[in-house]
Order: structure tokens, then C-alpha cells, then sequence
């Protein structure tokens, strides 16, 4: 069989030697199919070559990324740790006020809203960061629902201690001016009949026009002439409680005003039947005196 025959020129930029060659047609049909194949071997191993070096430079990034990972997971479980700690404090203090307002304690089942319960997820055949993640996020869960049903009793509480708030504001528990107790409550020797009496309230001696303040909050419901007490002026406290201020020289407030604790209501005088400058206070519960001393808080016992 013939074999065709190419001519191969070679000619040189300038005046150089011009080279022929003459190449069978098998010879560069087999250069060319060698030519092909090795590129294409070239291109396979280079590409196979490359994609390793990505995978591998991937798995490097992907592990330097779990390790960062695995560190904030324990940084997020130390939180949780003192999360747990400060949780701790609050119902403990939330049981505290609960004691000392007489309000009642919590279930202790009710106050863990079924925590601790199954497993929703399968930890099968999953890695150390995975389970750590699982953990970490449920107990965050944990804390969230903890968290909302501890903001919701101190809700209740705070309502409640309002209404205690209200109720104490309402209750007498300072002494209503500056003096000197000359007599005391029951049965007492009167100043000027000198026979034993019934004496509803306290003495407190000054100078007149010393200030006489509101006890607790509450409305004037009387200001005027009443008797042996002369000038008096009553609060009316709610619940059931009244003041009464009498041997008044002044008034300062009218009848139907609202009074906070520590007012001034009037002044300090010697009206009614009396023999010298001196409040008469008393403290009636449903119609009934009973010891004004009861209402007064000492000095001692208020911080400042």
C-alpha cells in the first residue's frame, strides 16, 4: 500500500538555509493521535490533581471552622453555666418575698415546666460538635422558658405588692408631729377631773403651731369643732381605719382632700377641753379605738 507523502518546509526569518523533510502520512497521522492522547491524559491527571488539592484545602478550612466552632459552643456553655447560677439567685429571692408578704410558693413541678424530657433527636452515628450543639440549644430552650415563666411571677408578685403597696400606704405608721407623749392610751388618769378615765388616743405636748402631719394616705372626711377635742381634723384611711387630730390652733387642709402620709394637715393648739398646747391623736378600726402606738413605727426600725 502507498503511502502518502508530506513535504515539510523550514524557512528561516532572513537569509538562512531553507530544511525540507518528507513525513510518511502514518507517521504524522500516529504524532497526532500521540499528540491528542497526551493532552488529554494532561488535562485527566492535572484535573484529578487540583481537585485533591481543593479537597484537601477544604478539609483544612473546614476543620480550623469546627474548632472555632467547638470553642464558642463551650464559650456558649460556660454562659449558660452562670445563666443557670443567676437563675438560681432569682427564685430564690422570689421565694424570699413570697415569705416575707405571706403570697403563696410555686409547685415545684410547675416551676420546671417539664424540663428534662425525651430526646426529640436522634443522636445516632452524629459527631462530638453535633450533640454538643444539640445539648447547648436545648438548654437554651430551657432557659428561655424558665426565663418567661419567672418574668411571669414576678408579674404576679409585683401585682400583688402593689395592692400591698396601696394597702400599707393607707395604713397609719408615723408619729403626726414632734412631742412629748403626756398621757397615754386606756385607761388613764384625767388632767383635770383627776378621776380614772378612758383616754382613746395619746398626748403629744409642744409648742402650738408645731406642724401636725397625715399618718398614712387617705381623705380629710372632717375639719372643724368636734367637742372636748375642739379643732380636729379626721382622715379617712380606707379599710375600715381613721386618724383623728384634735386641740387644733390651725387647719391646712378642707374636707373631701386627698392627703399623702406626711402632709401637713394643721398646726399644734390648745382648743377644746384642754389645759395646755397638745395634740390628742387617735386611731379608730371600725368605729373602734385602739392603741394609736400600734400605727407608729419607731425611728429605730425605718432605714434611711
Amino acid at each position: 500500500m502507498d503511502l502518502k507523502k508530506y513535504t515539510i518546509l523550514v524557512i528561516p526569518n532572513g537569509r538562512g538555509k531553507t530544511y525540507r523533510f518528507t513525513v510518511d502520512s502514518l507517521i504524522l497521522t500516529s504524532f497526532a493521535v500521540f499528540s491528542i492522547v497526551f493532552a488529554a491524559a494532561s488535562i485527566f491527571f492535572s484535573y484529578d490533581y487540583f481537585v485533591e488539592q481543593f479537597d484537601r484545602n477544604q478539609l483544612v478550612e473546614l476543620e480550623q471552622e469546627n474548632g472555632i466552632l467547638a470553642e464558642r459552643i463551650d464559650g456558649m456553655n460556660d454562659m449558660i453555666g452562670n445563666l443557670k447560677g443567676e437563675y438560681a439567685d432569682i427564685v430564690e429571692k422570689e421565694k424570699a418575698i413570697r415569705v416575707m408578704f405571706d403570697l403563696p410558693d410555686i409547685d415545684p413541678a410547675e416551676r420546671r415546666l417539664g424540663i428534662g424530657g425525651p430526646e426529640l433527636f436522634d443522636l445516632t452515628d452524629k459527631s462530638d460538635i453535633e450533640i454538643n450543639a444539640y445539648k447547648t440549644e436545648s438548654n437554651i430552650d430551657d432557659l428561655v422558658r424558665l426565663s418567661s415563666f419567672e418574668t411571669h411571677q414576678f408579674k404576679a408578685i409585683y401585682d400583688k405588692l402593689l395592692d400591698k403597696k396601696d394597702q400599707l400606704d393607707h395604713t397609719p405608721s408615723i408619729m403626726p408631729c414632734n412631742g412629748y407623749e403626756t398621757r397615754g392610751y386606756g385607761l388613764m388618769l384625767h388632767p383635770i377631773s383627776g378621776y380614772k378615765q378612758f383616754h382613746a388616743g395619746i398626748d403629744l405636748a409642744n409648742r402650738p403651731g408645731t406642724p401636725i402631719f397625715a399618718t398614712a394616705n387617705g381623705t380629710v372626711e372632717f375639719v372643724g369643732t368636734r367637742g372636748k377635742l375642739g379643732r380636729t381634723v379626721i382622715l379617712n384611711h380606707g379599710n375600715g381605719l381613721r386618724t383623728i387630730y384634735g386641740h387644733l390652733n390651725k387647719f391646712t387642709v378642707k374636707k373631701g382632700q386627698e392627703v399623702t402620709r406626711g402632709d401637713k394637715i394643721g398646726e399644734m393648739g390648745n382648743t377644746g377641753y384642754s389645759t395646755a398646747p397638745h395634740l390628742h391623736y387617735a386611731v379608730t378600726l371600725d368605729g373602734r379605738s385602739v392603741d394609736p402606738v400600734k400605727y407608729i413605727i419607731p425611728e429605730d426600725f425605718v432605714s434611711n
